[in-house]
């Protein structure tokens, strides 16, 4: 009997913080969702600061038959499945090792396997996932240095050298902002940001696809400390950075629905 430490290790268990089985909001059409336990970042203005550490009190061990045998169960209501997190990467054996079964195993291949990631990881981990992965969902939370490290404890390095292997690739398959009143600092960098951009999107066009921006206006909601009383961004906050992707030549730039960022405004007034 294998220990689990070892299971881990090479793959065969992860360490799971709950599973969807349907969502629309985590890459196109509707999907099977696996939020993975443990994230590198502390960012204070998390929304699901229950799976920062690497162990919780609800999360709980999922093989990776098991993993395989929920996807099986819903084959015919979903288009894909994302590994979210936490940081999904940080179990990227696991990872590597359900994208693999889901495209041999011949009623599952044709789901789009995703990850949906922070970018702090090397390219050789990249490397290692590319051959199974569709795509990569990347989170930025800031441009310069100082900011993304009062917002993560983390340099932005890593993450853009992992924005741009994946570019090259044809891997990006999103790239999501997090505009945070008085904290992110997007406006303050929009040309060196809209170049840096336009510039992974031409790397991506070369190998016959593009990725889309997503907007992210920060909410309260599920955010504990001393982030649940920063401001949350409005629809005029990401027009600003809306405009100037767009006039920048971005192609594909999304933001959250009216009505929710409406939704957001009108609790803030209560």
């Amino acid at each position: 009997m294998s220990h689990p430490k070892q299971e881990k290790t090479s793959g065969s268990v992860a360490r799971v913080a709950s599973v969807l089985p349907y969502s629309c909001v985590d890459g196109p059409g509707n999907r099977m969702v696996f939020f993975l336990q443990g994230c590198q970042f502390r960012c204070p203005g998390c929304h699901n600061p229950e799976t920062i550490e690497r162990d919780s009190a609800s999360s709980f061990d999922m093989s990776l038959a098991e993993a395989v045998t929920a996807i099986y169960q819903q084959r015919h209501f979903i288009r894909g499945i994302t590994v979210s997190g936490g940081e999904a990467s940080l179990q990227w054996r696991f990872v590597r090792a359900l994208f693999r079964a889901v495209k041999q195993h011949p009623e599952l291949a044709h789901l789009t396997c995703l990850i949906d990631t922070n970018g702090s990881v090397s390219c050789q981990r990249w490397q290692a996932l590319s051959s199974y992965m569709d795509g990569a969902m990347v989170d930025m939370k800031a441009w310069g240095n100082d900011a993304h490290r009062a917002l993560t404890g983390h340099s932005p390095r890593r993450v853009r050298d992992s924005l741009i292997w994946l570019a090259q690739q044809g891997k990006l398959q999103e790239v999501r902002l997090l505009l945070v009143p008085g904290y992110t600092d997007w406006q303050a960098n929009l040309s060196s940001l809209c170049a840096y951009l336009y510039n992974l999107q031409q790397m991506q066009l070369t190998q016959g696809n593009v990725f889309s921006v997503r907007l992210n206006g920060f909410h309260r909601a599920g955010v504990k400390g001393n982030a649940s009383n920063w401001l949350e961004a409005t629809q005029a906050h990401l027009d600003i950075i809306k405009v100037a992707l767009q006039t920048a030549g971005l192609q594909t730039v999304t933001m959250p629905p009216p009505e929710l960022l409406l939704a957001m405004g009108d609790q803030r007034d209560v």
